[in-house]
C-alpha cells in the first residue's frame, strides 16, 4: 500500500504568539508532509506574515475576506484545495510530536478499509497536563466501525477523535459534506466526524504524538458560548430514521449527553441556554430534562455558584492524582 501523501489544514487568526511552534512541529515531521496548507482568517496580530516569512516549499499560504467562526470555512477552503489523497489537521496553536505523521501513516498501512485514522493527544493546561480518555476498545489497535466508534464516545463521553490528532482520506470528507459552515459556532468538526464515520471505519494509534493547548492565548471555546442545541443533535436525529435498532439507542444517547455537556456548560453563563426540552431523545433522556430544565431556570447566581464549586471539586481530584 502507498504511504499516504498528507495535506495538514491549519486555519489561522490571530495566534501570533503560537503559530511559528505550530507550523514548525508539521514541518519537522519524521514522515513529511506533502504540503502545509495555512488558511488567514483576517488576522490583524502580525499571524499571517509570520508564516508568510518561513521560507519552505511545502508551505501554501491561503486568505480569507471574512473570518469564520472555529476556523470551519477555512478548513472547508483547505480540504478543496488540497492536492494530497489524506487529510490532516492542526490548528494554529497546538503541536505535533515528530513521529505524528508517521504513526498515522502506519496506523492506515495495518487497515485499509479504514479511511479514517487518529492517535492518542494530551491536553495540555497551563497547571497541568491530562491525557485523553480512551475507551476500552481504543487500547486494542483496532479498526472500528460506526456501532464501535459510538460506543467508544459514549463510554468515556469524549469524541474518540479531536481535529489534530485525525486524519481522513479527502474524498470522504468531501462525500460527507465537509465542516458545518454558516451552521456552527462550536462543535462543528464532532458534527462532521460523525457524518463521515456513517460510512467508514477509523484506526486508532494508542500512541500519544499531539497537544492540545488548553489555555492559549485567542481560545475559540473561551470566547464563544453553547446556549444554543449541540450542531449535531440535527445531524444526528437524521441518521435515525435509516439506523439499525442497536445504531438508534446509541445515537439517542449521544444527542442526550451532547444537551447534557451544552447545559452543564452553560451554567456559568449569565444567560439561560436555549435549548428546547423537545430536543431531548426519549426514552433515554429522562436524567438530560431535569439538567437542561435546571440549566434554563434556576436563577443564574446560583447556576454560577454551583459552576464553581463544581469545577473547584474537580481541580482538586485532578491535583491528588
Amino acid at each position: 500500500m502507498a504511504t499516504p501523501r498528507f495535506s495538514v489544514i491549519m486555519p489561522l487568526h490571530n495566534k501570533a504568539s503560537h503559530v511559528a511552534a505550530a507550523v514548525e512541529s508539521v514541518l519537522a515531521q519524521s514522515l513529511s508532509p506533502h504540503e502545509l496548507i495555512v488558511i488567514d482568517d483576517c488576522s490583524t496580530d502580525g499571524s499571517r506574515d509570520i508564516v508568510a516569512s518561513m521560507n519552505d516549499p511545502r508551505i501554501r499560504l491561503l486568505d480569507r475576506n471574512v473570518p469564520g467562526p472555529g476556523g470551519y470555512a477555512a478548513r472547508n477552503l483547505g480540504i478543496k484545495q488540497a492536492s494530497g489523497d489524506w487529510i490532516a489537521f492542526l490548528d494554529a496553536d497546538d503541536l505535533w510530536y515528530e513521529n505524528h505523521l508517521a504513526v498515522l501513516a502506519t496506523a492506515i498501512s495495518q487497515a485499509p478499509n479504514a479511511d479514517a485514522a487518529a492517535t492518542r493527544f494530551d491536553h495540555v493546561f497551563d497547571t497541568h497536563r491530562q491525557p485523553q480518555r480512551i475507551a476500552r476498545s481504543l487500547h486494542l489497535d483496532g479498526v472500528l466501525n460506526f456501532r464501535q466508534f459510538l460506543e467508544a464516545w459514549l463510554e468515556v463521553r469524549e469524541c474518540p477523535l479531536w481535529t489534530g490528532a485525525a486524519a481522513f482520506r479527502r474524498n470522504l470528507l468531501i462525500a460527507a459534506g465537509l465542516f458545518p459552515d454558516g451552521r456552527a459556532v462550536r462543535g462543528g468538526d464532532k458534527d462532521l466526524w460523525l457524518r463521515a464515520m456513517r460510512s467508514t471505519r477509523l484506526v486508532y494509534a494508542p500512541i500519544t504524538t499531539a497537544i492540545f493547548s488548553r489555555d492559549s492565548q485567542n481560545k475559540v471555546s473561551k470566547s464563544t458560548h453553547t446556549l444554543q442545541p449541540p450542531c449535531l443533535v440535527e445531524t444526528a436525529r437524521h441518521m435515525i430514521a435509516d439506523a439499525t435498532p442497536v445504531e438508534r439507542r446509541l445515537l439517542r444517547r449521544l444527542i442526550n449527553q451532547e444537551i447534557a455537556y451544552y447545559a452543564r456548560y452553560s451554567m456559568k453563563s449569565d444567560e439561560q441556554i436555549r435549548i428546547p426540552l423537545s430536543d431531548i431523545a426519549m426514552p433515554e433522556g429522562v436524567g438530560t430534562i431535569a439538567i437542561v430544565a435546571m440549566a434554563r431556570w434556576v436563577p443564574a447566581s446560583v447556576r454560577k455558584s454551583g459552576y464553581r464549586l463544581t469545577r473547584h471539586m474537580r481541580m482538586r481530584r485532578l491535583a491528588i492524582r
